[in-house]
């Protein structure tokens, strides 16, 4: 293509353009001539400010003319490597021919710096969410014709309309008040979708969401078509297209997380085929667990041994699976469950909610609630800190609410509680002054929420407290010693000759248990299951004696207790109790 018709790039002296071809003037105390410098035009199209969250980095885009004035295609580079010229044959091929000089290459990249007054320039953010621009917060999403939102590939399905559509509040109203599957599940899940555009200004009032929400169910029970339903609400996205699966690395996924800030993303298919497939997912998913759960990235180090800025998740993420991973108490402790049955989806109804979605209606849903957040609370520094105070006061007044109900559970649980609690709140709020639903109904939404979500934390708690390791050491035992593989002697019986899988003694009130031989059967069993059993011998009796299973005297959680030939330590733990932690343990 030649250039006929468009301007040739100007360069200031002492460069000059002569037949196609860049030169400098070069003066000397004998006169002046004009060095040849390349066969070729350079100059600047534009220079767009790359913006991730933390770091802002320079990108340019290059145009250029050859010699016998045809365009060169435009390229884009990195700020930095525009002095290598690494670039030049493999973008613009071997016939662009710097000259041989010293002073040849600083002397084109100066030039072409010259022509930076005539670029354009441009911001790109390379990530979602809340951002401050020119003093006004915008929710930056792909799609929106005021900023430049560039993300990876694998995430392209993320994007709002050109325009919203108020009456699609009517099918968020729909889907509110008439779901294709039990309210038990799409409420919570309804909640945790609107809370994800405050997971900002929540960790500005230092009460920023820690968790994830774990979806659980077999295999047909529609797990992933109900999640990109949820999704919809910021983009368009089925079943067979969500960001993220178990299939990716743990630091691929925990890496993607940080660009998602302030939206939903889902880690799909949980569903290890084998023990050594099952060890390695549930350690991703303990990484990711952990990542969501801490909102703390990983320190790492440049080349320099300075340090990098880290990089935790910010927006909120939905796990499916077809069973709660093996992931420990404190692993299961940073989830909130819900179990999804076979026959929970109606499909009839399901399709329905999917063709809205795929027309934009619940994305178009979510852009007019981040327009609502933004001009109700963010249009003023003094709404901003009262919006602030807000989410405070509300997050500490519901988790306050969930100690009185008297639930004995993990420290993080009434937390998980009071976020939810908070997403419903801001969603009937926005609904309710859209006009879509009465104060009264609202109220009513709103105490029935309460009441689900309570419901479901007691079972979060039983899951808590299966994963806790003295119930696993309970449930361990059990095993052994109805298998076999376990030995208890009666305690006034002849114990000259002790079988190899001893492990104590027994009567009709206790079990007068020798730690270190059970510790070691209950590690073997976990280990040939594929688990781990995550304390040792010393620690054992200190973590029995706290859920009360051991009977403790003086400080110690030993005792010293003669049998029919010797005295042994043992700890003793009484049959009822072990037989109550039994069942509290397996349901």
């Amino acid at each position: 293509m030649r250039l006929e018709n468009r301007k040739l790039p100007s360069y200031p002296q002492p460069y000059k353009v002569i037949d196609g071809c860049l030169y400098r003037e070069v003066r000397t105390k004998n006169g002046s001539f004009d060095q040849k410098l390349c066969n070729f035009l350079p100059y600047i199209v534009s220079e767009v400010t790359i913006h991730d969250g933390t770091e802002e980095k320079k990108r340019l885009r290059l145009g250029g003319v050859r010699h016998d004035g045809t365009a060169l295609p435009e390229i884009d580079i990195c700020g930095n490597d525009l002095f290598t010229f690494n670039w030049l044959i493999e973008q613009w091929g071997a016939d662009c021919i710097l000259e041989v000089g010293k002073m040849v290459k600083d002397s084109v990249r100066y030039a072409i710096q010259q022509t930076a007054a005539e670029a354009e320039r441009q911001t790109v953010y390379q990530m979602t969410g809340w951002e401050k621009i020119n003093n006004s917060w915008h929710f930056l999403m792909p799609g929106d014709n005021t900023v430049t939102v560039e993300l990876p590939e694998q995430f392209s399905r993320y994007q709002f309309g050109s325009k919203t559509d108020p009456d699609a509040l009517s099918d968020l109203g729909l889907l509110l008040e008439s779901p294709p599957a039990p309210k038990e599940t799409i409420w919570p899940l309804l909640a945790f979708t609107f809370l994800t555009p405050l997971n900002h200004f929540l960790h500005m009032a230092d009460c920023e969401p820690k968790f994830v929400f774990l979806l659980a169910g077999r295999t047909g029970a529609c797990k992933s078509s109900l999640i990109a339903l949820f999704l919809s609400f910021f983009g368009r996205f089925t079943a067979s297209d969500l960001p993220m699966s178990f299939s990716d690395t743990a630091n691929s996924i925990i890496h993607n997380a940080f660009t998602l800030k302030d939206v939903l993303t889902c880690i799909d298919d949980y569903h290890p085929d084998g023990r050594q497939a099952e060890k390695k997912m549930a350690e991703n998913v303990q990484a990711v667990v952990r990542a969501y759960g801490d909102r703390v990235g990983r320190g790492r180090l440049r080349a320099d041994s300075t340090a990098m800025t880290t990089r935790p998740p910010r927006g909120n993420a939905v796990i499916t699976a077809e069973f709660l991973p093996e992931i420990g108490e404190s692993g299961i402790a940073r989830c909130f469950p819900a179990e999804l049955k076979q026959e929970d989806v109606r499909l009839g109804e399901m399709g329905f909610f999917q063709e809205r979605a795929s027309e934009g209606s619940y994305c178009s849903c979510m852009e007019l609630y981040t327009n609502w957040l933004r001009e109700k609370f963010l249009n003023t520094s003094e709404n901003e800190n009262r919006f602030l105070q807000m989410l405070h006061k509300t997050f500490l007044d519901y988790r306050e609410e969930f100690y009185q109900t008297g639930l004995r559970s993990h420290r993080r649980l009434p937390e998980i509680v009071a976020w939810l609690r908070i997403g419903m709140l801001m969603l009937v709020g926005f609904l309710e002054e859209q006009m879509c639903l009465t104060r009264e109904r609202a109220e009513e939404i709103l105490d029935v929420f309460s009441s689900q979500i309570n419901a479901l934390a007691r079972k979060q708690a039983q899951s808590v407290n299966q994963d806790k390791p003295a119930m696993i050491f309970v449930r361990k035992l059990q095993s052994l010693i109805e298998s076999g593989q376990a030995v208890l002697l009666r305690k006034d019986e002849n114990d000259s000759i002790l079988p190899n899988n001893f492990i104590g003694y027994e009567d009709d009130t206790y079990y007068y248990i020798h730690n270190d031989s059970a510790h070691k059967a209950v590690r073997s069993l976990c280990e040939a299951q594929g688990e781990l059993f995550m304390i040792n011998s010393k620690a054992l009796p200190k973590v029995l004696a706290e859920e009360g299973l051991i009977e403790t005297a003086h400080g110690e959680n030993t005792r010293s207790i003669r049998f029919k030939s010797q005295t042994r330590r043992v700890m003793l733990l009484p049959k009822e109790k072990f037989r109550k932690a039994l069942e509290a343990s397996m349901f």
